[in-house]
């Protein structure tokens, strides 16, 4: 049986499919959209279901790609079941979008998801006459401790032995009435899947079902300018006003109110937190304090790999015999992808805060306060949310700008996305401020890296989008979650993947970037006055085409060893570290680990100016062009023409604020 999940945004979809599936799930897109499709599989009491998590969606009226992909797969390809999840505090929004959904003939299952969340609002519910009223079955759950799943799995293998549709017809009125009966006249009967009467309604409102209802569309467009004449109003806002009066009587029946709270915790939280400038100070400040946090109990972490790392390469050395293959074991897969991993306490700790604030509420508040400002650069406000994810992954940031509406907003949002810093660069700019900054300092210094590239990020908006994006001051529409205690396994969740994620990059793609630059460190072999043939960086092929590119880094203070890191850089940005692990000669002999690449780094005559340098080329590492898997998923969201530009334009944009980085700070003595 194919069963579909539908409800608004954030309203526990994602929790429930998870707990319905477990770990057996794919994801990809819906055909012809890039709009993400997640489906799974499970077996209940002798029966075989396949579940898809539709895109979290408030009607079914095609404004957005989400709300297009929805009601196509609802009305052309409908499920054996649907399951309508809806927020139990918020009934009488969330019932909006099952009114619309409850004529469409499909067996249905209303879950009342966030029971607890009602239950402190005072907010009781009549689920056995809710359900009369409706005609179908009423489950109440808590999705996110995974409560009342087994009434729901219950619910589902009844309409599975039993197949039955809510009874209910929702009252459109005398001026519809007649142009719904012309209408389901004159369709074909055999032509759709969904109910006759929905069918016609989605005509009349000028949204045909099937190729059939094409043909009605002159006698739709005749009888909708009738009823808008005689209301004054447009038809959407007539139907919209009907199913507002649907969800609002269902409410009023079923529904009653305890006790009112004496005062809202999230309304008293949002007073602060939401507040023009006091909320930017907070999240500002939320932000210190986690890099803080990451730095601070990732420092034990992080010198017991280097430990392990350093012990392991002790052994190798003593089990293998002196020549090449001790020495890529050692210098290449050792030096390259275990200094890679020594910073995984880093990305762990930093998605484990991340994923606090995210469950919490609090992310949700930051895009928020940010809704104003990006009106303000000529952005949308939905575009906070992409370059939130880029904190993360900008790979998948590329991607969140699928939810804007507008392809302008969509390229030019995805065209400053990737000076968000995302967790690759974390390993660079921990080498660097670990070796160059004081403790004191290093909180305070990863912090201005991100505001750095949202800094950048803002300018560049201007600039592009006087070129590209005409200012469109559309509301930003979007779900402002109540406060919870985030739980243990969704954030543990997140974690683990985010963790997941990097170990098999550093296993697959930073292998082999690290097993190439120990080839292109080692060869061509130079013959020393001893006869014997040894490995020489400097006249390697990495040292000549670090050489050939050292005339465009001179300015920004660096030389061609850095650049060889910055080229394989472009593969992905923790492979900077391990690159220089290698070119620095990090594995050789008994010394391992990023504390020897920090004093070589501090003892380099390419470092003279410290601190200002190594600053200098954190900015570069930040601003230039990103790795080759955003690359590629930008290709495939844009094409070869915007694709060249982003690539040009940003690594144009982080030569140039690295030069005026590195000349200011010398201006000023630093």
């Amino acid at each position: 049986m194919r069963v579909a999940l539908v409800g608004n945004p954030n309203c526990g979809k994602t929790s429930l499919f998870n707990n319905l599936t477990g770990a057996h799930q794919q994801v990809g897109n819906w055909p012809g959209v890039t709009v993400e499709r997640k489906s799974g599989a499970f077996c209940h009491a002798g029966h075989d279901y396949e579940i898809v998590d539709l895109p979290g969606t408030y009607s079914l009226s095609s404004y957005s790609l989400e709300e297009d992909v929805v009601e196509r797969y609802l009305t052309r390809e409908p499920p054996d079941v649907l399951i309508n999840i809806v927020d139990a505090s918020n009934l009488e929004r969330h019932l909006f979008l099952t009114a619309q959904i409850i004529e469409l003939g499909v067996p249905l299952i209303l879950v009342l998801n966030m029971m607890d969340e009602a239950g402190r609002h005072g907010v009781q519910i009549n689920t056995a006459a809710l359900g009369a009223l409706l005609g179908v079955a009423v489950v109440p759950i808590i999705a996110r401790r995974n409560r009342g799943t087994p009434a729901l799995l219950r619910a589902l293998d009844g309409l599975a032995r039993t197949p039955r549709v809510g009874q209910v017809h929702i009252d459109y009125g005398t001026p519809c009435a007649a142009a719904l009966q012309r209408i389901s006249a004159a369709i074909a009967p055999a032509a759709a899947p969904i109910a006759a009467r929905m069918r016609a309604v989605f005509v009349l409102l000028g949204r045909p079902v099937c190729v059939a209802d094409a043909a009605l569309q002159p006698l739709a467009a005749a009888q909708r300018a009738l009823i808008e004449r005689a209301m004054h109003d447009t038809l959407e806002n007539y139907c919209a006003g009907r199913w507002y009066g649907f969800a609002n009587g269902c409410v009023r029946s079923c529904v009653t109110h305890t006790h009112q709270a004496r005062f809202d915790l999230t309304e008293k939280l949002d007073d602060y937190l939401t507040h023009p400038v006091l909320g930017l100070l907070i999240f500002s400040g939320c932000m210190w304090l986690v890099f803080a946090l990451v730095f601070t109990i990732s420092a034990p972490c992080t010198t017991l790999i280097e430990w392990l790392l350093a012990q392991l390469g002790a052994l190798v050395t003593h089990v293998i015999p002196a020549g090449l293959l001790r020495d890529m074991v050692v210098d290449g897969i050792l030096a390259g992808v275990g200094g890679v991993l020594m910073f995984l306490p880093n990305i762990v700790l930093l998605f484990l805060a991340i994923g606090f604030l995210e469950d919490s509420g609090y992310m949700a508040r930051a895009a928020f306060v940010m809704d104003g400002i990006m009106h303000r650069l000529g952005l949308h406000g939905k575009s906070f949310i992409p370059m939130l994810v880029g904190f993360g992954c900008t790979v998948p940031a590329i991607m969140a700008t699928r939810m804007l509406d507008s392809k302008r907003d969509r390229i030019l949002t995805a065209l400053i996305v990737p000076f968000m810093s995302c967790s690759a660069r974390l390993p660079v700019y921990a080498l660097f401020i670990g070796a160059f900054f004081a403790p004191r300092w290093q909180a305070t210094v990863l912090l201005s890296m991100y505001l750095l590239g949202i800094l950048i990020a803002i300018i560049a908006a201007n600039i592009l989008g006087r070129l590209l994006y005409r200012k469109d001051f559309t509301p930003l529409l979007m779900e402002l979650p109540p406060y919870r205690l985030p739980t243990g396994r969704s954030v543990l969740l997140l974690m683990w993947m985010r963790a997941w994620m990097y170990l098999r990059k550093a296993g697959t793609l930073l292998l082999c970037a690290a097993l190439v630059m120990w080839f292109l460190c080692t060869f061509p072999r130079v013959t020393g006055a001893d006869g014997e043939a040894h490995a020489g960086i400097a006249h390697s092929y990495a040292g000549m085409f670090g050489r050939a590119i050292a005339p465009a880094l001179r300015p920004l203070g660096f030389d061609w060893k850095i650049g060889v890191g910055l080229a394989t850089g472009l593969v992905a940005k923790e492979a900077v570290v391990s690159t220089l692990l290698i070119v620095y000669g990090v594995g050789d002999g008994h010394e391992h680990g990023t504390a020897v690449l920090q004093q070589r780094l501090r003892a380099d005559a390419a470092f003279a100016h410290g601190p200002l340098t190594a600053y200098t080329l954190m900015v570069f590492v930040l601003l230039y062009v990103p790795c080759l898997a955003t690359v590629a998923v930008f290709l495939r969201e844009f094409k070869w023409g915007w694709t060249l530009f982003m690539v040009g334009y940003t690594t144009g944009t982080a030569w140039l604020v690295a030069w005026l980085v590195r000349h200011v700070g010398l201006l000023l003595g630093l």
